[in-house]
C-alpha cells in the first residue's frame, strides 16, 4: 500500500514539473516509423543526413510523452522485485518503501527524495534509461563476439555513438536517438544481461544511501540546471558516495550466487562490465557536455568518475572470482573511450552546421 502512495507521488511530481500528467501507455508516440532496419542501413546512411538530425534536436527536443515515460517505467518496475531479491541475498534486505520512478533529472545519478510518513522516492533519469541500452547494443555490434565479426564496422561506431550522446545531452530526457535494429541470439541475450545491471546498479546504490542511514545526515541540494527547471536531491557527502557503490557492487555480485562455476566464469565479466560502464559513462558524458558548453544537473554531489572507477575497481577485485573479469570490463571501457575523439569531431561538425 505504502508503495502504491509512493507511485502517485511520482505521477503528482510528474504533473507538477509538467513533465506528462501520467504514465498512460497509450498516449504519445513510442517507437515511430524512422528506425533503423538493418545495421548496413545505419552505415550507409550520408553524413548530411545524420547531421540534419543531430541538429534539429538541438533545435527543438523532443516533447515528453506519457507512453515513452511509461515504457521507461515499465523497465524500472520489472527490475524491482529482483532487485530487492539481491539486496537480501547480500544481507540488506529492504525495509523501508521504495519506490524508483522515471524522471527527466539531468542527471546521470539518481535522485532520493525521502517523503515523510511514506518511504523514499528514487527519481531515475529517463535519458539515462536510454542512453545506457543505446551505448550497450552499439559497442555490442561493433565488436567481434561469439566467434562472429562485427555486425557495424568499428568506422562507423563513433558516428552511432554521436546520435546516442547528442540526444542525451540535448533532448532533456525526453529525446532518443533514432532507434536502431534489433539483435537476436547471444547479442541480445548479452544486450539485456548488462543493461538490467547497469540499470539496476543505479537504483542498488540509492538503495544503499536508505539502508546505510545516509539520509538521516544528508542536507538538501538544489541545482535549477535540470530539465524541468529547479530539483532538490540529498545530498551525503563523497566518502557515503563510494560507501553506496561499494555496495551497489555487491548486491549486483549477489546476482552471480545462484550460478554454477561454469556459467559464473561466463556472466562475471560482463556483470562488472556493466557496473564499471555506469560510471564510465559519466566521464565520457562530462567531457562531451564541456565541449558543448552544456551544464550538468548535480556535477559536484559525487566524486569525479575516474575516482569512483579505481576505487570500485578495488573493492571488486577482492570479491570476483577470476581477475580476468576486471581486464575484460577495462577492455570494454577502453573501447568506448577510444571513441570519444571520434563523436567530438561529430559533435564540432554539428557546432558548424548550425
Amino acid at each position: 500500500m505504502t508503495v502504491g502512495v509512493l507511485r502517485k507521488k511520482h505521477v503528482e511530481l510528474l504533473r507538477q514539473h509538467r513533465v506528462a500528467d501520467g504514465l498512460g501507455p497509450a498516449r504519445g508516440r513510442l517507437d515511430g516509423p524512422d528506425r533503423y532496419h538493418t545495421w548496413s542501413q545505419v552505415a550507409a546512411e550520408s553524413v548530411p543526413s545524420r547531421l540534419h538530425r543531430l541538429t534539429s534536436l538541438r533545435l527543438r527536443p523532443d516533447a515528453y510523452t506519457g507512453a515513452e515515460l511509461h515504457a521507461s517505467q515499465q523497465v524500472l518496475d520489472g527490475q524491482s522485485e529482483e532487485l530487492f531479491g539481491l539486496a537480501e541475498t547480500a544481507g540488506w534486505a529492504v525495509r523501508t518503501p521504495f519506490f524508483a520512478g522515471v524522471f527527466p533529472t539531468g542527471s546521470m545519478n539518481a535522485l532520493c527524495r525521502p517523503m515523510p510518513g511514506t518511504g523514499v522516492l528514487v527519481l531515475v533519469d529517463s535519458g539515462l534509461l536510454h542512453l545506457v541500452p543505446d551505448v550497450l547494443k552499439i559497442m555490442i555490434v561493433s565488436r567481434s563476439s561469439f566467434g562472429e565479426s562485427p555486425l557495424l564496422e568499428p568506422a562507423f561506431a563513433a558516428s552511432t555513438l554521436a546520435e546516442v550522446f547528442n540526444a542525451h545531452l540535448f533532448g532533456n530526457g525526453a529525446a532518443a536517438a533514432r532507434p536502431l535494429p534489433e539483435l537476436a541470439g547471444q547479442r541480445q541475450d548479452l544486450l539485456r544481461l548488462m543493461a538490467r545491471r547497469a540499470t539496476q546498479f543505479v537504483v542498488a546504490h540509492e538503495m544503499a544511501h536508505v539502508h546505510a542511514g545516509h539520509l538521516l545526515g544528508s542536507w538538501r541540494q538544489t541545482d535549477p540546471h535540470t530539465p524541468v527547471g529547479a530539483l532538490d536531491m540529498q545530498a551525503v557527502g563523497w566518502p557515503r558516495e563510494y560507501e553506496a557503490d561499494r555496495m551497489a557492487a555487491r548486491i549486483m555480485l549477489a546476482s552471480l550466487a545462484v550460478l554454477s562455476p561454469w556459467d559464473r566464469d561466463i556472466v562475471e565479466p560482463y556483470l562488472v562490465g556493466a557496473v564499471l560502464l555506469v560510471l564510465a559513462l559519466h566521464e565520457v558524458v562530462s567531457v562531451l557536455a564541456k565541449a558543448a558548453g552544456r551544464v550538468l544537473p548535480f556535477a559536484g554531489s559525487h566524486p569525479p568518475a575516474l575516482l569512483r572507477i579505481q576505487s570500485m575497481v578495488e573493492h571488486l577485485a577482492e570479491h570476483l572470482r577470476t581477475p580476468e573479469s576486471i581486464a575484460v570490463a577495462a577492455e570494454l571501457a577502453t573501447w568506448l573511450d577510444e571513441r570519444v575523439p571520434g563523436v567530438l569531431e561529430w559533435f564540432r561538425l554539428v557546432d558548424v552546421q548550425a
